[in-house]
C-alpha cells in the first residue's frame, strides 16, 4: 500500500478567515454540535458509576478515552473504498501531526484525570457549571496561542462565566453529597478548575497544530485526529491503572456495584462510547471552526447535563445554583450575539467591495 500526505492549506488563519471557515463548513459544525450533545451521557453515566459504588479513578479517567476502537469501523471503510478506487491507501495525518497529536493525547488523559474527581466528589449540576469555566481559559490562552480576537462580547461572557463560578464559590459545601467529608468536596472543587484549566489550555494547541500542519480537512482526518488523541490519552490512564492494580480490583467492584454486576459492565461500555461520540464532536469543532466555539460547545453541555441530575438523579437545584446556570447561558448568549454581529459585519464589508468593483 502506499502511502500518500495532504499538504494543502495557507498561512496562519485570521480572524476574518475562521469566521469564512466556519460559514464553509456549516453543516459539518452543526453535526459536531449534535455529536457533543449526545456525548452529554458520558459524564452523567460517570457520576452514576460512583454514586453506585464504584471508586477507581484512574479506571473511571481511562474510561472516558477508551472509546477509540470504534472509529476503526468508519476508518476501514473509508480506506477500503480509497483501495477499490485507486488501489492504495492515503492516510490523511502526517507524521508531524501525528506525533504532536500524541503529545496532546497524554495531556488528555492527565485532563480525563482530573476531571474523574469533579464525578467522584461533586453533583453533577455542580461540576458541570464549574467545568463550564473551561471557555473564560480557552479563550484567554487562545489569545497568545492562536491569536485569538477579543471582542466586547467575549470579554463579557469570560466575566459572566467566572462570576457563575464565583457564586457556586460562596455556598462550596452546601449540597456536598451525604457521606462525603469537606476535604473531598474541596478537592472535588479545586481539580474541576484544574481539568478546566488544562483543557482550555490544550484546546488551542490542538487548533495550532492542525493550522501549522496545513493539511486540508477531510472527515477521514477528523476520525484520524480522534483516534490518535483518544489512544495516547487511554494510554496514559492505563499506566495508572496498572500502577493502581486496577485491574485486579474491577471484578470484585463489579459483584459489589450497586445496580448489580450486569449493569456495571453495560454502564462502563455505554460510558466509553458516548465519551467517544462527544470527543468527536469536540475535534470536529475544533478542526472545522475553532478553539474557542469548540469551548462554546463543551460549555453549552452544562443544561443539557444539569437537567439530567436533576430529573434522574434527583440532586437538588438550589437558588444559588439558578443564578450560576443563568450566569452561564448569559455569557453563552452574549458570546454567540458577538459572533453573528461579526459574521453581518464582514458579509456586509464584502458586499460593499463587491460593488465598489469595476463591471468588465
Amino acid at each position: 500500500m502506499e502511502l500518500n500526505k495532504h499538504h494543502d492549506i495557507e498561512h496562519p488563519p485570521s480572524h476574518h478567515h475562521h469566521q469564512q471557515q466556519q460559514q464553509k463548513h456549516l453543516p459539518r459544525i452543526i453535526l459536531s454540535f449534535t455529536l457533543l450533545f449526545l456525548g452529554a451521557g458520558g459524564p452523567f453515566l460517570l457520576r452514576v458509576y460512583f454514586i453506585h459504588g464504584g471508586s477507581r479513578k484512574w479506571f473511571s479517567s481511562w474510561l472516558q478515552m477508551s472509546g477509540w476502537p470504534v472509529l476503526l469501523l468508519p476508518l476501514s471503510f473509508s480506506y477500503l473504498r480509497q483501495y477499490k478506487q485507486a488501489k492504495k491507501v492515503s492516510f490523511c495525518m502526517s507524521p508531524k501531526l501525528t506525533l504532536a497529536c500524541s503529545f496532546l493525547g497524554l495531556f488528555f488523559g492527565l485532563d480525563s484525570y482530573l476531571f474523574t474527581f469533579s464525578s467522584a466528589y461533586l453533583p453533577v449540576s455542580t461540576a458541570s457549571i464549574l467545568f463550564s469555566t473551561q471557555l473564560a481559559f480557552t479563550a484567554f490562552f487562545s489569545f497568545f496561542i492562536v491569536r485569538q480576537r477579543f471582542t466586547a462580547c467575549l470579554v463579557n461572557a469570560i466575566v459572566l462565566l467566572m462570576m457563575g463560578s464565583v457564586a457556586l464559590g460562596l455556598r462550596a459545601g452546601g449540597d456536598r453529597p451525604e457521606g462525603e467529608s469537606n476535604a473531598e468536596y474541596w478537592m472535588g472543587f479545586v481539580m474541576t478548575l484544574g481539568a478546566a484549566a488544562l483543557y482550555g489550555l490544550v484546546m488551542p494547541l490542538i487548533q495550532l497544530v492542525y493550522e501549522k500542519s496545513k493539511q486540508k480537512m477531510s472527515f477521514e482526518l477528523l476520525l484520524e485526529v480522534s483516534l490518535v488523541i483518544a489512544f495516547f490519552a487511554a494510554g496514559f490512564c492505563l499506566v495508572g491503572m496498572l500502577i493502581n492494580n486496577d485491574f485486579q480490583a474491577i471484578p470484585k467492584e463489579a459483584r459489589e456495584f450497586g445496580l448489580g454486576e450486569t449493569k456495571y459492565y453495560i454502564l462502563i461500555v455505554c460510558d466509553a462510547i458516548l465519551w467517544q461520540v462527544c470527543n468527536i464532536g469536540l475535534y470536529g469543532l475544533l478542526l472545522y471552526a475553532s478553539s474557542v466555539l469548540a469551548g462554546i460547545g463543551t460549555a453549552l453541555l452544562v443544561p443539557l447535563v444539569q437537567a439530567l441530575a436533576v430529573i434522574l438523579l434527583d440532586e437538588k437545584f438550589s437558588e444559588l445554583k439558578g443564578l450560576a446556570l443563568a450566569l452561564t447561558i448569559w455569557g453563552f448568549a452574549s458570546y454567540l450575539y458577538g459572533e453573528y454581529r461579526q459574521t453581518k459585519k464582514i458579509k456586509k464589508m464584502k458586499e460593499s467591495v463587491a460593488l465598489e468593483l469595476p463591471v468588465p
